[in-house]
């Protein structure tokens, strides 16, 4: 009955993880590797082990078969995620680090550094700010797609700049009469150009940001992000 239970929750997980590894539910501290389109790490088992369905290893998933190779999807504190074969089959699931062979402890410090640029970088997106050291997309993410686009190329490399005008809604006001009788006031918006800012790419990379008198980028300092990390 156990391993029936466990057999009928593991196809529940499976339809709950996305075709493309991306997690719809983020554990605290954990990363993701399909976050920085990287492949699951393979990583040989040290023994047959149990798998979990949650992070504190209460929900049993299923005893993965040795020897294999699993695959790692993610990591935390003392934990990975991992596809592997188990006695019922595919499962997705926890596992404790120590039951697979070492990984390289230098790839797993610059996965954490690259999530947490990726966390910085969101945060910017999510209020439409850019940063020095943002790539082209990520700009594209927060500010749309530019109103114009100059290349040069020369011998220290290629530079764009994009250039976005950015707009405030004017309130216009008129009055009339409802059907009531009485005045009615409506409002409605004018978009207005309101400033502009010029964002240079060096090599792929956000190198200098321009802005005309109203146009505010990232408060009232310009941050500074890392360019993006290459973990492997």
């Amino acid at each position: 009955m156990k391993r029936l239970l466990a057999f009928l929750l593991t196809l529940t997980a499976a339809d709950l993880f996305a075709a493309n590894d991306q997690p719809l539910f983020r554990e605290p501290g954990f990363v993701y590797l399909a976050d920085f389109g990287q492949k699951p790490l393979r990583v040989a088992l040290k023994a047959p082990a149990d798998a979990y369905f949650d992070t504190a290893l209460t929900r049993y998933a299923g005893t993965l078969r040795y020897p294999q190779a699993v695959e790692v999807l993610g990591f935390g504190d003392g934990l990975y995620r991992i596809r592997g074969r188990a006695q019922q089959g595919q499962i997705l699931a926890y596992l404790p680090s120590a039951a697979l062979e070492p990984v390289d402890p230098e790839l797993i410090a610059n996965l954490r550094k690259a999530e947490e640029r990726r966390r910085v970088v969101e945060a910017l997106i999510a209020k439409n700010e850019v940063a020095l050291g943002m790539t082209p997309e990520e700009v594209r993410r927060s500010l749309g797609k530019p109103q114009k686009k100059t290349q040069t190329a020369n011998a220290e490399g290629v530079s764009q700049v994009w250039e976005f005008v950015t707009y405030a809604l004017i309130p216009q006001f008129t009055t009339g009469i409802g059907p009531n009788g009485f005045p009615v006031q409506t409002t409605t918006y004018i978009k207005t150009p309101k400033g502009k800012m010029d964002v240079h790419f060096k090599d792929g990379i956000v190198s200098e940001l321009r802005q005309s008198e109203g146009t505010v980028l990232t408060g009232n300092e310009t941050t500074v992000v890392v360019p993006p990390l290459f973990v492997y």
